[in-house]
């Protein structure tokens, strides 16, 4: 009958010693209280069922080691793994085994090691690159970490910008389209972004490093920044496609620029490229960044131009050639004046754009000329230019710019239908009245004249007919010149100017017929004799200035083709070359126009033809017919050699008529007779 409380206390003498209890499972606790099924009182002496794991373990939340060395028991239980039962040093119990423990550990197998993820992988490999983890605005320098051009960049290098820059674009398209109002919470990832492409601007010096760089597919995520909802991020997109395909970085490595082209090709470049110039041409005269990315685009397409001039076939097929339309039309878009009294000038974009333009026009692709013709081109750069039949240009940005857009006129007009709409746009006629305006433009409107007239009856007939023979041959004669010229443009422009006159004059003998168009080719014989054969002189004056010139050159390339020199082992098709651009080419226009007078049979025109020619000759012309032979000796083997040298890229019908023209020309200055007779 003893009273609980000093039954409870009789039950904690009896667990220990004091300050010292045990749980519920036997483990030691301090100051905790002995349970009821404790091994020492009387449940756990009258149980003879072995003890459990619960029993065994500590309880939750207890500060005991898990496994626990001893586990107290005053009676054998049975078996427990990893314990052995024995009376130790601090009681009856079951003790830990240690031995078959650490040989268990032994015999297991390592653990398998964990695989990284992507951001410990970009970790290692910033941390082998030399720079911070995390990178970004204000937490890493590895924006700046090619700016020193002492740090060079290899593959891994590479690897690790890509990676980086492949994360920061994925982490700014979840933000923008998780908070798509909210571009707070956006905003610290473009700034990444902006600074991730700028570190790829290294690039631009390692182009043995571009098929790599292709390989790890960067090129689709640089083309899809161009339509970024942020202009800025879309703009350095383009300035980083500009610098990477500039041709001073690919000029060591060819086959990185090409690869680069082709990776920029398959991805759709062409049509990502033309929106952004569409995009950014909105705003870029009101906004110097916008302009700067327009600029940028269209270095882009005269890179990859020079990289690959294969490629412009590519542009034209592509979006229906719009890309070369795009060009066209901003590198004729006029947008007037912005304030009362200023001049049109030409924006640095519409210069930029005419270059390209012209470097378009004068590849060997002739769909980009008939693409360019179809769509109104013609008609737009003839209204481009002709405003400075009034002025000259005000600047030099000007003056390229009107230059590149008559380039490119010119280039057109090298197919036949292009030529057939020059002349229906009144070309010629616009032509005509830049050459008597005595501007700036009157040399490069002699040079469009030149070649809308080389090949082409129906504009040499329209030519005629709109009086354009006073002014081919004021051309001719060297007047109508501009008034105070620089000495720098002086020799330049009379060469120049002196040259296409001649060649306008012998295209109007090669197209005129003296049978169907008898009234016009009368027209253009009279122009001999008038003003007491003027023109015969100036004729056989350029004769004998071009023989000069052909006579310097030839002398040249003997010099050069001896052993050593710099055209050793040349072929006679790259000799003849190098004489064409030495004056040859003009003095084979003047045999034709020589031996076209001459054809004409009419004695006065011959008579000083042949008086002219014997001032610059040994021969003495003393009126017979053998004296007349050896004077046009000279002319006949000019006009030989070009007629061996016709080719054929017209065909070989074209081909054939042009060198029975010349033929007709050799019989009528006296070719084909006995020349054995005259050597004697």
């Amino acid at each position: 009958n003893t009273p609980p409380r000093a039954a409870h206390k009789r039950v904690r003498a009896r667990a220990g010693p004091p300050g010292v209890g045990y749980g519920r499972v036997g483990h030691a606790v301090s100051g905790g209280a002995f349970p009821a099924a404790c091994c020492s009182g009387p449940t756990c002496q009258m149980s003879k069922r072995p003890a459990t794991d619960d029993e065994l373990m500590p309880p939750p939340g207890s500060s005991v080691r898990v496994p626990a060395s001893y586990l107290p028991c005053k009676t054998f239980q049975g078996p427990r793994p990893g314990y052995f039962f024995r009376l130790g040093d601090t009681g009856p119990g079951y003790y830990v085994d240690r031995v078959a423990r650490d040989a268990a550990t032994r015999a297991m197998p390592p653990p398998p090691k964990r695989r990284k993820n992507a951001q410990e992988l970009l970790a290692d490999a910033e941390a082998k690159a030399g720079f911070t983890a995390g990178g970004g605005s204000g937490r890493g320098t590895e924006s700046n970490a090619f700016a020193d051009d002492s740090t060079v960049l290899d593959e891994t290098g590479l690897r690790k910008l890509v990676l980086q820059f492949e994360r920061r674009y994925a982490a700014n398209q979840q933000l923008r389209l998780k908070h798509p109002h909210s571009p707070e919470k956006f905003v610290d990832s473009e700034v990444d972004l902006d600074e991730s492409l700028r570190a790829l601007s290294g690039l631009a010096g390692y182009p043995e490093l571009y098929p790599e760089f292709c390989r790890l597919n960067a090129v689709p995520s640089i083309l899809g920044l161009l339509s970024h909802d942020n202009p800025d991020i879309s703009a350095h997109a383009l300035e980083l496609l500009h610098e990477l395909t500039d041709a001073d970085s690919v000029e060591s490595h060819e086959q990185g620029g090409l690869a680069l082209v082709t990776s920029f090709v398959k991805e759709s470049g062409y049509e990502v490229l033309l929106a952004s110039l569409v995009r950014f041409s909105k705003n870029e005269l009101n906004s110097s960044e916008d302009a700067s990315a327009v600029h940028h685009g269209l270095g882009i397409v005269e890179n990859v131009l020079e990289i690959d001039p294969e490629q412009v076939g590519e542009m034209v097929a592509r979006c229906d050639g719009g890309l070369p339309v795009w060009i066209l039309k901003r590198a004729t878009r006029s947008f007037g004046k912005k304030n009362a009294g200023d001049d049109d000038s030409v924006d640095d974009v519409r210069s930029y754009a005419a270059e390209v333009l012209a470097i378009l026009c004068q590849t060997d692709n002739n769909e980009v000329k008939l693409l360019i013709g179809k769509d109104g081109g013609i008609d737009r750069l003839l209204r481009a230019v002709a405003p400075y039949k009034k002025k000259d240009p005000t600047n030099e940005s000007e003056r390229e710019w009107l230059e590149n857009v008559f380039d490119a006129q010119c280039a057109c007009l090298a197919l036949p239908e292009n030529r057939d709409l020059f002349v229906q746009n009144e070309g010629l006629e616009l032509m005509l009245l830049l050459m008597r305006s005595k501007k700036h433009v009157r040399v490069a409107a002699i040079k469009t004249t030149d070649h809308a007239l080389t090949n082409h009856k129906t504009g040499s007939e329209r030519f005629v007919d709109a009086l354009g023979l006073k002014s081919a041959f004021s051309a001719f004669m060297g007047k109508g010149k501009k008034k105070n010229p620089s000495k720098a443009e002086s020799a330049d422009v009379a060469a120049e100017e002196e040259e296409r006159a001649v060649s306008v004059v012998a295209s109007l003998f090669a197209n005129l017929d003296s049978d169907g168009d008898a009234p016009r080719y009368g027209r253009l014989c009279a122009k001999f004799v008038e003003d007491d054969f003027a023109k015969c002189d100036r004729l056989c004056e350029l004769w004998s200035s071009y023989v000069g010139k052909v006579a310097h050159v030839d002398a040249k390339l003997a010099r050069d083709t001896r052993d050593g020199g710099v055209l050793e082992g040349a072929d006679e098709d790259e000799l003849y070359v190098e004489r064409l651009g030495g004056g040859l080419y003009t003095l084979e226009l003047l045999g034709s126009i020589i031996g076209s007078a001459y054809a004409t049979k009419h004695e006065g025109i011959r008579a000083r033809l042949l008086l002219q020619l014997e001032q610059n000759s040994d021969e003495v012309w003393d009126g017979n017919e053998d004296a007349a032979l050896r004077l046009l000796r000279p002319v006949r083997n000019v006009l030989e050699t070009h007629a061996e040298n016709i080719g054929d890229v017209d065909g070989e019908e074209t081909q054939m008529r042009r060198r029975m023209r010349v033929v007709k020309l050799i019989v009528a200055l006296g070719g084909g007779r006995d020349e054995a007779r005259e050597d004697e």
